[in-house]
């Protein structure tokens, strides 16, 4: 392979469950075996690294970024691994900031190219699980001494599992995946609670379900000490503004006064504290004035991301009930505007009912649009439940046609919410960024 065009075939050649859903979840399909297997044959890369590792439903996207940051400022050398990527598959290996760069995915893939192809056909791994390996592979060329990692699904089959952390996190769990992890909370939690380790610190974040007691007990269960950030922080948030948060808080007895977060949200706020009790539980934890500048210079593209292009447009990439209701509230808190127009595309399987009624009581106009993926779509479906609930909703299947419609009915005094997947604010976000 000689172009990243090549790299890219061959990578997602193998079966890809972030695109094929078909696959029942056993541990035939689902597990860590064929991971740790490729991992040994490349040469065992994670050994010897100190590893965080994240698991939940909403928020833990945020939180490895908050604590890649915080251990970067420390002059600490960090890789992170995170999953889905907005536009390049680059975005998901990076280290102290800086993305994979496509010459090294061809030459990583070269490299491990002999190891995969001796495999057998019938146990070949995933697309997702080779990221997993390259990722590591990665981090030990260029001689990390962190990794923050972040699951793809679920927990205990996911191939970050690998690990043995030095701790795992735990942020808020709600109903996703539901044909994978259950049709519960509990259930979902008990597929998260599968990341704790044998005597491995665990934090848990803040919670909207009573779901404690599944981690308790895996952590009873594993001897792991249970580390609550509800119980052992709090936090007061003074501001809330566009360009972020301003917010005191008290990190298990630390006070932190006047921090400013360049993320919108009070749930953002939550993600931080989450990370700071993380860092202080394994005594990594900097000086107030090392957080206040890594927390001002931190960026997550489509989580409440505003892109001004003759209009405001707002992306987030809330895909259920729970992440449409923490955008809609933080929408009202945060934004001064005539009118809301929201764009929705959502894949097929997500909870329809429930994100849309998060988003419409917010809403003055609703425009329902295809996401661009390779995954099942019900469009029809996401409009007649759409229009059920907002009469006034209109179908635009195109996204792009969608955007250039939404502009040409409101004004600069209104804001466009592009919301529902990240299969929909992805192709948002390229399009306003550089065609518009």
């Amino acid at each position: 392979m000689t172009t990243i065009d090549e790299a890219l075939d061959y990578l997602y050649g193998f079966i890809n469950y972030e695109t094929d859903s078909s696959y029942s979840y056993e541990s035939s399909y689902y597990n860590i075996e064929r991971t740790l297997i490729l991992l040994d044959r490349i040469g065992a890369p994670h050994e010897g690294k100190r590893i965080i590792h994240v698991a939940g439903t909403k928020g833990k996207g945020s939180i490895c970024r908050i604590l890649s940051e915080l251990l970067r400022v420390q002059n600490k050398r960090t890789g992170l691994f995170t999953s889905p990527h907005i536009e390049r598959v680059n975005e998901r290996i990076s280290v102290d900031g800086e993305e994979i760069s496509d010459t090294d995915i061809i030459n990583i893939l070269n490299e491990m190219r002999p190891v995969i192809d001796d495999w057998s056909l019938s146990t070949l791994p995933t697309t997702f699980e080779i990221l997993t390996a390259m990722a590591m592979y990665h981090f030990k060329r260029r001689d990390v001494e962190w990794i923050v990692l972040e699951t793809g699904m679920g927990g205990r089959f996911d191939s970050t599992n690998f690990s043995f952390p030095a701790i795992s996190v735990i942020s808020p769990i709600s109903l996703d995946h539901t044909d994978k992890l259950g049709s519960s909370v509990e259930d979902i939690a008990r597929e998260k609670a599968g990341i704790i380790k044998n005597l491995c610190p665990v934090v848990l974040g803040y919670q909207r379900y009573p779901v404690d007691e599944v981690f308790r007990r895996r952590a009873k269960e594993t001897e792991s000490g249970l580390f609550s950030v509800e119980e052992l922080c709090s936090y007061d948030v003074v501001s809330m503004s566009p360009e972020g948060t301003r917010f005191d808080a008290t990190v298990d007895g630390t006070p932190l006064e006047d921090l400013f977060l360049s993320l919108s949200g009070e749930h953002q706020v939550q993600n931080t504290v989450t990370a700071l009790l993380t860092l202080k539980t394994i005594d990594m934890l900097p000086s107030s004035d090392v957080v206040k500048g890594a927390l001002r210079g931190i960026s997550y593209p489509t989580r409440l991301e505003l892109i001004v292009r003759e209009r405001r447009f707002l992306l987030d990439s809330a895909h259920n009930r729970d992440s449409a209701s923490v955008v809609a509230k933080a929408v009202k808190q945060i934004y001064t505007y005539e009118r809301l127009f929201t764009i929705v595309g959502i894949v097929k399987g997500k909870d329809i009912e429930g994100i849309m009624e998060s988003i419409v009581p917010v809403s003055d106009e609703i425009v329902v649009c295809d996401p661009v993926t390779h995954k099942e779509r019900d469009t029809g479906l996401v409009y007649k439940i759409a229009k059920d609930h907002f009469p006034r909703c209109s179908l635009i299947t195109d996204i792009y046609e969608a955007i250039e419609t939404v502009v040409r009915s409101s004004t600069e005094h209104d804001i466009i919410l592009i919301t529902g997947s990240f299969y929909t604010t992805s192709p948002a976000r390229s399009y306003l960024l550089r065609e518009r």
